[in-house]
C-alpha cells in the first residue's frame, strides 16, 4: 500500500511539473478583505507562466522577444496588455493580449447573465449597472487619426480601454493563448490580414453584422463595420479555445478618474489623495502577499520624460507589479512595461534599473501619478 500510494504521489508531482496550470490556485480571494501594508516591506513575487516563441525574430535580436514582455508595438491598448498579463498569471496560461482588445471593444455583456459559474453570477448580482458601466467605458473609445482623418473606429485604430470592463467579458468564450492569435509587436504581425480585410471591406454590403450586435453605436459606422466584423471571424479562426479554470473576478479602486484628473487633484492640494493613495499601496502589497498580480494605472512620464512638443501632458498608462522588495531602507516594486520600449530612452536614474522592460521602482516614484489598481479574485 505505501509503495502504491509513494507511487501515486510521485506520479502527481509529475503532473504539476510538467504541467504548472495545473497546479492553479482555484481559490478565490474576498471581495472586500481588509487592506494593509506589508510590514517592513517584505519579498513578494508572482510569476507570468513561461511564454511561447511567438515572434519571427524570437531568439535571433537583441533584446530577444522571448526573454521581454508582451510588447504592444505601435498600438494604443496598453489596457489589453496589462489586462492579459493579469489573466495569464490567474489561469495559467498566456493568453491574446488582442483576443483581450477585441472582446473588450465588440463582445456581448448580456452573455455573462447567462454564465452557471455561481461565483461570477453572485459577482453580477452585486453589480447591477455593470452593463452601463461597459457601454460607458465603451463609448470613452477614441480612434487615432493616422491614416484614418476621419476617425473612423477600426479595430486597429481604437484607443484606450478599462482593466475592469475587460478582464469581465473575458470571462466569456474561453481564452484564446496567445501562440494562437500572437500579440507580440502588437498587430505587427497580423498586418497581411488587416490589409486584406481593409480592402475587402470596401466592396462589402452594409448590412447588419451580428457579431457586432453587442457593443455600442459609437464603435458602429457603415464604413468599418465589416472590416471588425472579418477581424473577430479571423479571430474566431486562429483561436483554439479553452475553457476557463476559474472566472475572473476583479477588484478595483482608483482616486481620480485618470491621470489629468490626478494632476489636477494634486495641484489642488485634495487632503484625500494621500489616504487614497495608501490604500491603493495596500492593495498592491495585499494582491502579492496573495498570489495575484495587480496593474496600476499611472504615467508614462515616470518612465520617460515628456517630449516638450508632446501634447499629451498626462500620458496614461497601464502596467503589471510583479514584485516586491527592500532594498537600501527602500520598499521597491517590480513593474513590467509593455510599450517595447525596453530600457534605453528612459530617465536617467530609472533607466540603470531597468532590464528587459521590467523596472524596478521606488515606492515614492509608483505614488508620484498611481491613481488606480486592480487584481482578480
Amino acid at each position: 500500500m505505501r509503495q502504491a500510494a509513494g507511487r501515486l504521489l510521485i506520479g502527481l508531482l509529475s503532473i504539476l511539473a510538467a504541467d504548472p496550470a495545473s497546479a492553479l490556485d482555484t481559490r478565490l480571494l474576498p471581495e472586500r478583505p481588509s487592506y494593509s501594508r506589508s510590514r517592513g516591506c517584505t519579498e513578494a513575487a508572482v510569476a507570468l507562466p513561461a511564454r511561447r516563441a511567438t515572434h519571427p525574430l524570437d531568439g535571433r535580436i537583441s533584446p530577444d522577444p522571448a526573454r521581454s514582455p508582451m510588447s504592444q508595438g505601435d498600438s494604443a491598448i496598453c489596457f489589453a496588455y496589462a489586462t492579459a498579463d493579469m489573466i495569464s498569471q490567474r489561469v495559467g496560461v498566456t493568453v491574446s493580449a488582442l483576443d483581450v482588445a477585441t472582446r473588450y471593444y465588440f463582445a456581448d455583456p448580456a452573455g455573462l447573465f447567462h454564465s452557471r459559474d455561481r461565483a461570477l453570477r453572485k459577482y453580477l448580482n452585486t453589480h447591477p449597472d455593470l452593463t452601463k458601466d461597459i457601454a460607458e467605458s465603451r463609448n470613452d473609445t477614441e480612434a487615432s487619426k493616422e491614416r484614418n482623418p476621419l476617425r473612423k473606429p477600426f479595430f486597429d485604430k481604437l484607443e484606450d480601454g478599462q482593466e475592469e470592463a475587460a478582464a469581465l467579458l473575458y470571462n466569456l468564450g474561453g481564452l484564446c493563448p496567445d501562440r494562437d492569435l500572437p500579440s507580440f509587436d502588437g498587430y505587427g504581425q497580423h498586418l497581411r490580414t488587416l490589409s486584406a480585410l481593409r480592402w475587402r471591406s470596401r466592396l462589402a454590403p452594409k448590412m447588419s453584422w451580428r457579431s457586432l450586435g453587442g457593443t455600442v453605436e459609437r464603435l458602429r459606422d457603415p464604413a468599418t463595420d465589416a472590416f471588425n466584423a472579418g477581424w473577430i471571424a479571423h479571430v474566431e479562426r486562429r483561436c483554439r479555445r479553452q475553457p476557463l479554470p476559474v472566472p475572473l473576478l476583479p477588484v478595483s479602486e482608483s482616486i481620480a478618474d485618470n491621470q489629468l484628473d490626478f494632476m489636477e487633484r494634486a495641484k489642488a492640494g485634495d487632503p484625500d489623495l494621500a489616504a487614497g493613495s495608501e490604500r491603493l499601496m495596500a492593495m498592491i502589497d495585499y494582491a502579492l502577499d496573495h498570489g495575484r498580480l495587480p496593474v496600476v494605472g499611472y504615467s508614462w512620464y515616470v518612465l520617460e520624460e515628456r517630449d516638450p512638443k508632446d501634447p499629451d501632458l498626462a500620458a496614461d498608462h497601464s502596467s503589471p507589479i510583479l514584485a516586491r522588495r527592500k532594498v537600501g531602507g527602500r520598499c521597491r516594486y517590480h513593474l513590467q512595461d509593455n510599450t517595447g520600449e525596453y530600457c534605453a530612452r528612459m530617465r536617467p536614474g530609472i533607466r540603470e534599473r531597468c532590464e528587459f522592460g521590467r523596472v524596478w521602482l521606488d515606492e515614492a516614484e509608483l505614488r508620484a501619478s498611481l491613481y488606480s489598481v486592480i487584481y482578480l479574485r
